[in-house]
């Protein structure tokens, strides 16, 4: 496996403790590295400092808007992926660069977004 330092980076961001824990433990068992953000001004600063091969958060973040449209106008962000957790989805949807999961805990799911 992979040394940690050289594993793709998923960048969480979730504001409550419980949910970005439960992605964390479902991400890394994969084997991927992560890191986290609470909310969008975060997630920027990290993404501007980390080679990231995903975003991952959810619908219900009170700054996914913000996130979504920020990233979209950063010249170096606007192609990363992201993976929006939406129980109310079709698993596996895409939406330009987003792709929609019903549940973070699918890994499988996780791992197709990455593979594209």
């Amino acid at each position: 496996m992979k040394d940690f330092a050289q594993r793709p980076t998923i960048l969480i961001v979730e504001d409550i403790d419980w949910i970005r824990s439960g992605m964390r433990k479902a991400v890394e068992g994969q084997g991927y590295r992560t890191i986290e953000a609470t909310n969008d001004a975060e997630a920027l600063d990290l993404a501007e400092q980390e080679s990231i091969a995903l975003i991952l958060t959810e619908e219900e973040l009170p700054t996914f808007n913000a996130l979504m449209m920020r990233l979209s106008e950063h010249s170096s962000l606007s192609n990363v992926s992201v993976a929006i957790v939406n129980p109310d989805a079709a698993d596996g949807a895409r939406l330009g660069n987003a792709y929609l999961l019903a549940d973070f805990a699918d890994i499988r799911s996780l791992l197709a977004v990455l593979r594209h």
